[in-house]
């Protein structure tokens, strides 16, 4: 799967229900270290972005969706993030090992699906 069909779902379900996507904050790949290849997996259809998933690699999908905004940017503190237009903004997350067939959700019991 290209990585760009994430970001185009999360878009399109976001959209659906009135909602937006940030668009400066991304997943990524996790292994050794917190941030890793791929480094950019977007909240919308980056037309530019052809790479594909690599199998038995392990990502954060992280979703940012928000009422207004499409730009999130950091407080003095270094740690709150609001949105560029005002409104109210989410952020969820999803670990996942990606395989040759189902992907297994590592952070599945969070209760997200409940």
């Amino acid at each position: 799967m290209r990585i760009a069909d994430i970001g185009h779902l999360i878009e399109t379900e976001s959209k659906k229900r009135g909602y937006k996507v940030i668009r400066n904050l991304t997943g990524h790949g996790i292994g050794r270290s917190l941030h890793e290849e791929p480094s950019a997996i977007a909240n919308y259809r980056d037309r530019f972005n052809h790479a594909r998933f690599r199998k038995n690699s392990v990502v954060a999908i992280e979703t940012f969706i928000t009422t207004n905004s499409t730009l999130a940017t950091t407080l003095s503190d270094g740690w709150t993030m609001v949105g560029n237009k005002g409104g109210f903004m989410a952020q969820h997350e999803h670990t996942i090992v990606i395989t040759d067939d189902k992907p297994i959700v590592l952070t599945e019991m969070n209760g997200i699906w409940n």
